[in-house]
């Protein structure tokens, strides 16, 4: 007999996979317990209904990310290598889990508009990370590697964004299967381009 513990990841792991295949527009309840191979009734015992379900899968997710980028920055030395280090993890995190990542930035549009509890719930997510960032900056400000008129807080939505957007355009070309190598010039180019600009050098 499967665990109640089991159901409830069993449930997720399953709605994820239909996530990366359908997107989150087109997930049901009775679609999650088709892939769970479970009565439809038994979703609603753990979640009562496809918004909760999301937030915890995006919850499971960035629980993930966050723990496996924060231990590998955390070992650095030095803000800017923090942040080199920050985004060579996160896309390496992403590639990694690739077709999720293509469904839930291709489909943020079908996110964002949720009920306004699940709106909260990402952001939520998305500023305990941001804040993370910001930290580094502002040590780096404090430290004298970084500019005195930042604001770190901003600084760090900004490099979010960029690390999102190189991800949609490789999704968008479909770049789906990225070598070490081709991960490294990415996240080479990010940091290069949160640094130093686009000025020429």
């Amino acid at each position: 007999m499967v665990e109640n513990t089991d159901k409830y990841e069993l449930i997720l792991s399953s709605s994820r996979k239909l996530i990366e295949e359908i997107g989150f527009s087109a997930l049901t309840m009775d679609k999650v317990a088709q892939k769970a191979g479970i009565a439809k009734g038994t979703v609603y015992i753990y979640f009562k209904d496809k918004n909760e379900l999301l937030e915890k899968v995006l919850e499971q997710g960035f629980a993930r990310m966050f723990e496996r980028v924060k231990a590998k920055v955390n070992s650095q030395k030095g803000c800017k290598e923090k942040l080199r280090i920050l985004i060579y993890g996160n896309l390496t995190h992403i590639n990694e889990n690739r077709y999720f990542f293509k469904t839930i930035f291709l489909d943020e549009v079908n996110i964002v508009f949720l009920r306004k509890k699940s709106q909260e719930f990402f952001n939520s997510r998305r500023k305990i990370y941001v804040d993370f960032i910001g930290e580094i900056i502002k040590s780096g400000i404090e430290s004298d590697e970084f500019r005195q008129d930042l604001n770190p807080v901003k600084a760090g939505y900004m490099l979010v964004s960029l690390i999102k957007i190189n991800a949609i355009y490789n999704f968008l070309n479909n770049k789906f299967e990225l070598t070490e190598e081709m991960i490294k010039s990415d996240a080479e180019e990010i940091f290069n381009l949160l640094i130093y600009g686009i000025n020429k050098r």
